[in-house]
Order: C-alpha cells, then sequence, then structure tokens
C-alpha cells in the first residue's frame, strides 16, 4: 500500500494581503480623482450661475437708469438748456450745463459698435461728465451719456440733425403746418459695471419735447 504525500502551497498568505493592498490603494486613487473632478464640475457650474445671475442684474439696471434718464431729459433744464450755437465749438457758453447733464448737443467718436469712445473709458469720462455713483444695493455702477443726434453745434437744422416728425409746441399731435418744431432725437448709452468684471451696454433713441 503506496502513500502518497501532499502537495505544497506556494502562494503564501502574506503575498495574497500585499496584493488586495495594492488593488484597495488603486480603487482609492481613482475614487479620489473622481470626487476631484465632480467637485470641479459643481465649482465651475456655481461660478457660472453666478456670472449669469451678474450679468441679469447689470441689464435690469440698464432699464431702470434708462427711465431716469428719461425722466431728467423731460424736465425744463434739459429742455430750455438746448444749443444756440454762441460760441461753439470753441467756447459752448452752456457746456458746464451740458456736462452736469452728461449730455453733448452733437453726436461723439464712437467704436464699431457705436458706443461713445469716452464712455469707454471710466476714468475720462468721470472727469469730463458728471462722475458715475455706485447703485445702493446692487455693486453696480452707472454711467450714461446723451447724445444730440446733429453733426454740428447750433441750432436744430434738418441738414446737420436727425429730427424726428414735426410736432406743434404743446399739442401731441404731428404738424405740418407753420408754427410746428422740428424735435432732434437723441442717442442714450447707458453703461453697467458690476461685480466680476460684468459690464452691460445699452443704448436707446429718444426724442423730448415740452408740454
Amino acid at each position: 500500500m503506496s502513500i502518497k504525500k501532499a502537495g505544497r502551497c506556494d502562494a503564501s498568505p502574506r503575498r495574497q494581503v500585499g496584493v488586495s493592498l495594492v488593488i484597495v490603494l488603486v480603487v482609492l486613487v481613482a475614487m479620489m480623482v473622481g470626487g476631484l473632478s465632480v467637485l470641479r464640475s459643481v465649482d465651475t457650474s456655481a461660478l457660472l450661475s453666478g456670472n449669469l445671475a451678474f450679468k441679469r442684474d447689470s441689464i435690469n439696471q440698464t432699464g431702470t437708469a434708462l427711465n431716469a434718464v428719461l425722466a431728467t431729459m423731460k424736465t425744463a433744464a434739459f429742455i430750455n438748456g438746448g444749443d444756440d450755437g454762441t460760441g461753439c465749438p470753441a467756447s459752448c457758453s452752456k457746456a458746464a450745463t451740458w456736462k452736469t447733464q452728461n449730455y453733448w448737443p452733437r453726436l461723439m467718436e464712437t467704436d464699431v459698435n457705436g458706443i461713445p469712445v469716452l464712455l469707454k473709458t471710466a476714468g475720462t469720462f468721470d472727469s469730463t461728465f458728471t462722475a458715475a455713483k455706485p447703485t445702493a444695493g446692487t455693486g453696480n455702477t452707472v454711467r450714461y451719456v446723451i447724445e444730440r443726434m446733429c453733426n454740428d453745434y447750433g441750432i436744430v437744422t434738418e441738414t446737420k440733425c436727425t429730427l424726428a416728425a414735426n410736432f406743434e409746441r404743446g399739442g401731441s399731435q404731428p404738424q405740418d403746418k407753420p408754427g410746428a418744431a422740428a424735435l432732434p432725437l437723441y442717442r442714450v448709452t447707458v453703461r453697467v459695471d458690476g461685480p466680476r468684471n460684468t459690464q452691460t451696454y445699452a443704448q436707446a433713441i429718444v426724442t423730448v419735447k415740452d408740454d
């Protein structure tokens, strides 16, 4: 009767534990990389959402500013402060008043998008017209300029100004009869600077008449 010896097992418990440890470490590294990717994605989404919110708020501020400008343009100080051509362009007699109203009686130099070049440089604009003031509670700063749509100084004429329909002074309907006044058009450009370098421009073409 023959007896067979049992075979030896080559794999030691220590070697199996070492292999398991390596696998666990690889899995942990993969989980950490995945977690960082998710975190980065969340941070980016939050940043984009925040920027869109600031941009939307700055757009809303341009509408508020335009309404405020229109209210100013309906005042007697603005309507009666037109350019009579005295001393212009070298020494306009009403230039100091115009600057406090952020108004100029002729079109300014613009960029390719029609934005006045002066308005694009905050420091230069603030030293020329009324300095901008932050809008309380919003973090936005509003600047605006009103340009009479004429290519020269002086009284309004059809040859040098873009005009709205003729209106009789004190009336509400267009009139072609003698005595009707040709009303010039004005270009209002608003610039809003907000948080995170948000910047928005808006323009409107308007006219005003005294009632």
